[in-house]
């Protein structure tokens, strides 16, 4: 049977004026972050969900209740699909680590996938948390789902199922409520993708 997973982005958050790593520190939704989730809630009102799968980070919570505001579809918190840690480098600035960790800052950027900030985690432990997580998801499920994380979760997801190589993960786009349609072609067994701003 073909069926669709929908795995969105939680709308926007303050992150302040500067570019950020906020990673798992639990920011909730801004007014446009609020607003990009009531046009996920319009395009969502007539699709079919099974279940949803949200992240427990209240940015995410937030996207999902309004989604499915007056909709009486099973909500499960999944504690795995968290945003990647980056340790001691939560809350700082770009600009920031790059002046007082410079070398530290070059590393991260030439070795996006295995750099493990200060206390926090590499995409590729992202990725072993993350996969067998999603994979039992769907196994375990029928339908339509619908799965609300984070830019680098499903950046991990998605660099999975396209057999991308994990040292390209931020060439993946994934702005602040987007939608990727990720449909199962049961003649094909795989996967297509698309992205919905």
């Amino acid at each position: 049977m073909n069926r669709k997973i929908y795995l969105v982005r939680h709308g926007k958050i303050d992150t302040g004026n500067e570019k950020c790593y906020i990673g798992v520190t639990d920011i909730p939704l801004n007014e446009d972050g609020i607003m990009q989730a009531y046009k996920l809630k319009e395009f969502f009102v007539n699709i079919d969900i099974e279940k949803a799968y949200i992240s427990p980070l209240t940015r995410c919570v937030q996207t999902a209740d309004i989604i499915l505001q007056d909709r009486n579809i099973e909500r499960v918190l999944v504690r795995n699909l968290m945003e990647i840690n980056m340790g001691k480098w939560e809350g700082k600035s770009f600009k920031c680590i790059k002046a007082l960790f410079p070398e530290e800052f070059e590393k991260r950027g030439g070795s996006i996938d295995t750099y493990t900030p200060p206390e926090g985690e590499s995409f590729k432990q992202v990725e072993t948390r993350v996969l067998p997580t999603y994979r039992a998801i769907i196994e375990n499920s029928k339908g339509n789902l619908l799965i609300v994380a984070h830019a680098g979760v499903n950046r991990v997801i998605l660099s999975n199922i396209l057999s991308r190589p994990l040292n390209s993960i931020l060439e993946l786009k994934q702005q602040y409520g987007c939608i990727n349609e990720l449909c199962y072609e049961d003649e094909y067994r795989t996967w297509s993708w698309k992205v919905i701003v």
